[in-house]
């Protein structure tokens, strides 16, 4: 008996292997995938500049960092920066100017060498600082007083990843763009407002994929229509629980990862759960660690552990 609807999954072509390198930027749900990438050994980079939701900020961040257009103390508001996320702030001005330029050199580099980009859209709505007049990725728990929040249009998101592709581009011609759009639900902007911010990032990742050298991976699609039932969120009922991710990554595994990969993925996975153990005997247990680490660099020298 057939208790779901299965998502039918084009499969990503070309599929990824341990050769490749990958760059995952965006909503949390692209710290989900990337993070179970580099749990497996695959060379990945994950949101260096933290979580970013919208798509005009993440458009900023990629431009700045391609363009080797370096931050200022003029981005950065005391021990945070309006431009990303709050994992970047610091005890000092110097120290967030410092992380920005760090998370922008290593995202330009990520992506000269990447042969995928995996992008994740989470909201149409964003914050304009009324003062600085820019949109902000992050309001950092700052009055709302300071910002205007508005919706973008669907015209307006698709300029920004067409320009996304394009900066890729020229800076990388050979890396896959991938979008993928966001299953979480940004329900404090309300039920119907977050239908209207999904709906018109959706509608924009559709038109630019149609016209453009990029694909779709159907993340959403899966959570709504496959998956369809609350035991597979967290306590919130927003997130998803350990299952739903789970779950959600055995069909990204089984239609982006070539086939190949899976002995050593479960290889890998065999070694995590060993060190992750809490042994008995320390000593004994350090020796197993090793013993499995060297023989995993040995057979497979091209996994990142």
């Amino acid at each position: 008996m057939q208790l779901t609807t299965p998502v039918p999954i084009k499969p990503l072509q070309p599929a990824i292997n341990y050769d490749s390198a990958m760059v995952f930027l965006g909503s949390c749900f692209t710290e989900n995938i990337g993070s179970k990438m580099a749990y497996h050994g695959f060379k990945t980079c994950v949101n260096p500049f933290g979580i970013i939701f919208n798509p005009h900020s993440l458009l900023v961040l990629i431009e700045r960092s391609l363009s080797n257009d370096l931050f200022s103390l003029e981005d950065i508001d005391t021990h945070f920066s309006y431009l990303a996320h709050s994992d970047l702030n610091g005890s000092s001005q110097d120290a967030v100017l410092k992380n920005l330029n760090t998370a922008g050199k290593v995202l330009a580099q990520h992506i000269k060498k990447a042969s995928h980009i995996f992008i994740t859209l989470g909201t149409a709505w964003v914050y304009k600082h009324i003062e600085k007049k820019i949109i902000v990725a992050n309001c950092h728990k700052q009055s709302q007083q300071l910002f205007k929040k508005k919706l973008l249009s669907i015209n307006q998101i698709i300029d920004s990843l067409n320009t996304m592709i394009s900066l890729i581009n020229e800076a990388n011609p050979q890396a896959q763009v991938i979008f993928t759009l966001s299953p979480v639900r940004h329900i404090k902007d309300g039920f119907t407002e977050n239908q209207r911010s999904k709906s018109r990032l959706f509608e924009a990742i559709q038109a630019v994929v149609e016209t453009q050298k990029a694909q779709y991976f159907p993340a959403y699609e899966i959570v709504m229509d496959e998956l369809r039932d609350y035991r597979f969120y967290g306590r919130d009922m927003v997130h998803l629980s350990e299952t739903g991710i789970e779950l959600v990554w055995e069909r990204f595994r089984e239609s982006v990862i070539s086939t190949t990969c899976l002995p050593i993925m479960k290889a890998v996975d065999k070694h995590r759960k060993l060190v992750a153990h809490r042994p008995s005997n320390v000593d004994l247990h350090l020796e197993q660690i090793e013993n499995s680490l060297a023989n995993l660099q040995q057979k497979y020298p091209h996994i990142q552990l």
